[in-house]
C-alpha cells in the first residue's frame, strides 16, 4: 500500500534532505546534494528503492510532528506495551560549531527514547546506490560501524547498541538489521553519515551525539526566532519559512522547487517531473517572501545566486538551473523503478531547461527591483546584466513561448508572459530612474512597455467573456492571470481584474480548490489536481478587492489540506484533499506566506498599494 505524502515529514541541513514517514522509515534521501542520486528511494519503489526503517516490532499506532520551532521530527509510537518516540534530524551547525569540531559532510541522527512501558523495536537498514539500481556490499566494522563505498562517496551507520546487535545479514550483505528493547529513561542513537574523503570522519556518538541533537534544536529555534512576522496565521507562516529554509542550498543561496523527483501530479499518470533544481520564475515571489519575513541574509544569498548562476547563459535566461548554476539538466527515465503509486516514468533531470519562457525575464527583474532597497549601487557587471535583460525583452516580447506552466506540446502567445515582459521593463525603468543610470535606452524601454500593455489590453482581454485570457485572442482561462494584480500590472479592484477573478473562480474551481487550467491541451494524458500556489493567488485577489471574509475562509480550508506537520505539495486532489506532486513544494509555501501577509494587511487595514509594493 502506498504511503500518503501527508504521512511524510522533511528533514534536512540546507544542502541535502530526507523524507521520514509515520512508520519510522526514511524512504527518500539523496546525498551529498539535493539532486544527487538517491541512497534511499523506497518512495519511488518500495521493493527496490532502499530504506532505513526503525519501528516497534509489533502492532502500533503513530503520530508525527515537528518539535516546536524546529525541523526536528518527532514520531510517537503507541503500543499495548507502552509508548516510545523517535527523533529524526540532519545535524545543523553554526559556523562557530564548525570551527570547534571535526564533522562529516552530512550526519542524519535518529534517536529512540522510551516514554512508558518496555517496547521491542526492529531496525532495517537497506541502502541502494543510484536510485535503487545497485545494492552495495555492507562491511561490518564493529565499533566503527556499518560501512560502504560508492565511487568517491563513503557512508557509515553507527549506533550506541553493542556491535553484535547491529549486524549485516549473512545471506543478504546489502542489508543490516537489529532488534532492541527500550524502556522509560533509555535512549538509543543511530547516526548515518556521509563523507567524500578518506579516511572518513566518523562522528562520536555515545557521549556527544545527544548534545549535537540539542544544538540542532537550538540552531532551528534561533533561526526561526529571527522571523519578524507576527500577524494572522503566524504558525503556518513560520512553518512555511522553516520548510523554505530546508529547500535552500546554503553554499550558493539557491532555493530548489522541491526536494523530490517524479511524485506524480496524477496517480498512475505520466505527469512526473524532477523538481530538485532552481526555477527563476520563483525568484520574485521568493525574494519578496524572504524580505517580508525579515530574512535579509537569505534574500541576499538568493539574489547573488541569481546574478551569478545566469552567467553561463547570458544575455539569455533559461527556465531552471542546478544549485551550482549548471545550465544543462539532461532528462532521463529510470526504467527500473515502478514509481510512486505505480506512476511512471520516474524522471531525473528536467527538459524545461530547453524551453523559452518570456515571463522569466520579468520575474528576475522584479526580484532585482524588490531587492534594490538593500543595494546602494550595482556593480558594472550586474548593471550590464539587468539592462541586457531589458534589451532581450524588447527583442522577444512578441514571440511565442512555452509559458509559465512549461507546456511541452506547443508554443503560443501567453497573455501572462506578455504581462511579465511589461513588468520587467517597468521595473527596469524604475531602477534606471532610482540609480540615475545613463547608459540605458530608456525611451525604447518605455515605448516597448506601452506597446506590450496596449497588446494585452486589446488582445489579451476577451470582452465577450469579460476576462483576460490564457492566450492573446483566446477564449480560455488560466490561473496565472491572477498574478496581474499581484505584480502591479493592474489594481485587484479594477473592473477587468475583478471580472477575471470572478470567472476564474467560477470555471476553474472544484470543491473550493483551484486548478491552474482546465481543458487545455498540454500534450500530456490525464487531468491533474488543484494547483497549490494558484489558490493563494486567488486568496490575495479576493482579500485586496474587498472580499476579506471569503478569502480567509478559503485560506483556512486550504491549510486544512496540509500534512499534520504543516507541509503542502504542489497539488491537492479536490475530491479527497490528498496531496499530489513533488513534496513539499517551495512555490506553494511561498504562496501561503504571501497570502497570509495580504490577509493580515487588509485585516489590519494597512494594505500596500499593490501586493508586492
Amino acid at each position: 500500500m502506498t504511503t500518503r505524502l501527508s504521512d511524510y515529514a522533511l528533514i534536512g541541513n540546507a544542502r541535502a534532505a530526507a523524507l521520514v514517514n509515520t512508520a519510522g522509515a526514511i524512504d527518500w534521501c539523496c546525498l551529498p546534494d539535493f539532486d544527487s542520486p538517491g541512497i534511499f528511494s523506497a518512495i519511488l519503489d518500495k521493493e527496490r528503492g532502499g530504506h532505513f526503517a526503525i519501528s516497534p516490532a509489533g502492532k502500533y499506532s503513530s503520530a508525527q510532528r515537528y518539535l516546536p520551532d524546529t525541523n526536528v521530527v518527532e514520531t510517537i509510537f503507541e503500543t499495548t506495551e507502552g509508548d516510545a518516540r523517535l527523533l529524526d534530524a540532519f545535524i545543523a551547525q553554526t559556523e562557530e560549531d564548525k570551527k570547534r569540531n571535526l564533522f562529516p559532510d552530512h550526519e542524519l541522527l535518529r534517536v529512540v527514547e522510551g516514554i512508558s512501558g518496555t517496547l521491542d523495536f526492529k531496525l532495517e537498514y537497506a541502502p541502494k546506490t543510484y536510485y535503487g539500481k545497485n545494492t552495495p556490499h555492507l562491511e561490518d566494522r564493529q565499533k566503527l560501524g556499518i560501512h560502504f563505498v560508492w565511487k568517491e562517496h563513503i557512508y557509515t551507520l553507527l549506533s550506541t547498541l553493542p556491535p553484535e546487535q547491529l549486524t549485516v545479514e549473512a545471506e543478504a550483505p546489502g542489508k543490516a538489521t537489529a532488534t532492541f528493547s527500550i524502556s522509560p529513561g533509555e535512549r538509543i542513537l543511530f547516526s548515518f553519515s556521509y563523507s567524500n574523503q578518506s579516511p572518513a570522519i566518523l562522528p562520536e556518538l555515545n557521549t556527544t551525539g545527544w548534545a549535537r541533537l540539542q544544538r540542532t534544536i537550538n540552531f532551528w529555534k534561533n533561526w526561526i526566532g529571527k522571523c519578524t512576522y507576527s500577524g494572522l496565521y503566524k504558525e503556518e507562516v513560520r512553518r512555511s519559512a522553516l520548510a523554505l529554509k530546508l529547500l535552500t542550498y546554503a553554499p550558493s543561496g539557491a532555493i530548489i522547487a522541491a526536494p523530490t523527483t517524479s511524485l506524480p501530479e496524477k496517480p498512475g499518470g505520466e505527469r512526473n517531473w524532477d523538481y530538485r533544481y532552481c526555477w527563476l520564475r520563483d525568484a520574485s515571489f521568493a525574494i519578496r517572501a524572504l524580505l517580508k519575513l525579515g530574512y535579509e541574509e537569505e534574500a541576499h544569498a538568493y539574489m547573488n545566486w541569481i546574478l551569478h548562476a545566469t552567467r553561463l547563459t547570458r544575455p539569455k535566461l533559461q527556465v531552471a538551473y542546478s544549485v551550482f548554476g549548471h545550465a544543462s539538466l539532461p532528462e532521463q527515465s529510470l526504467d527500473w523503478l515502478t514509481g510512486y503509486a505505480d506512476s511512471s516514468p520516474v524522471r531525473v533531470g528536467n527538459g524545461a531547461d530547453k524551453q523559452f519562457q518570456l515571463d522569466v525575464y520579468g520575474e528576475v527583474l522584479d526580484a532585482v527591483y524588490a531587492y534594490s532597497p538593500f543595494m546602494k549601487e550595482f556593480d558594472r557587471d550586474s548593471r550590464k546584466f539587468v539592462i541586457g535583460l531589458g534589451k532581450i525583452i524588447c527583442e522577444t516580447w512578441d514571440k511565442q513561448d512555452n509559458g509559465i506552466w512549461e507546456i511541452r506540446s506547443s508554443v503560443i502567445h501567453h497573455t501572462h508572459s506578455k504581462v511579465m515582459a511589461w513588468v520587467g521593463l517597468d521595473r527596469l525603468i524604475r531602477l534606471t530612474e532610482m540609480y540615475k543610470w545613463h547608459d540605458v535606452p530608456l525611451e525604447k524601454f518605455r515605448k516597448t512597455a506601452a506597446s506590450i500593455k496596449d497588446t494585452v489590453e486589446q488582445s489579451g482581454y476577451n470582452k465577450a467573456l469579460d476576462s483576460y485570457t490564457h492566450e492573446l485572442d483566446g477564449d480560455t482561462l488560466d490561473a496565472s492571470l491572477l498574478t496581474f494584480s499581484l505584480v502591479g500590472y493592474c489594481e485587484p479592484s479594477s473592473p477587468r481584474m475583478v471580472s477575471t477573478t470572478k470567472l476564474i473562480q467560477e470555471r476553474l474551481t472544484e470543491n473550493n480548490l483551484l486548478y491552474r487550467y482546465l481543458n487545455l491541451d498540454d500534450g500530456l494524458e490525464g487531468k491533474e489536481g488543484a494547483f497549490g500556489i494558484c489558490n493563494f493567488w486567488l486568496i490575495e485577489n479576493l482579500a485586496r478587492s474587498g472580499r476579506l471574509e471569503e478569502a480567509m475562509t478559503l485560506f483556512e480550508s486550504i491549510i486544512k489540506c496540509a500534512s499534520p506537520t504543516g507541509l503542502l505539495a504542489e497539488e491537492i486532489d479536490p475530491a479527497s484533499n490528498a496531496l499530489w506532486g513533488n513534496y513539499p513544494q517551495g512555490f506553494t509555501h511561498i504562496g501561503l506566506i504571501n497570502a497570509a501577509y495580504a490577509l493580515n494587511e487588509v485585516y489590519q487595514k494597512s494594505p500596500a498599494p499593490y501586493a508586492y509594493s
